[in-house]
């Protein structure tokens, strides 16, 4: 029971950071319409890959709580 408490602690974590980034992504969107900069673009890009990396973590997580 020790090991689930502490993997549900962390699928929450992940959880939490994952709608973070989403938020931020959502934000960094919008205010691509204004700043189309290469820079902008390059952040944006890597908030998405963590945001994907997180889901997969997530999924992982989730799939050995269930085991």
């Amino acid at each position: 029971m020790k090991i689930t408490k502490r993997r549900s602690k962390k699928l929450k974590k992940l959880q939490e950071e994952h709608a973070y980034l989403d938020r931020k992504v959502k934000e960094l969107t919008k205010d691509r319409l204004k700043d189309r900069s290469s820079e902008s673009k390059t952040i944006l890009m890597r908030l998405k890959k963590t945001k994907l990396a997180l889901k997969d973590a997530i999924a992982k997580a989730k799939s050995t709580l269930t085991k």
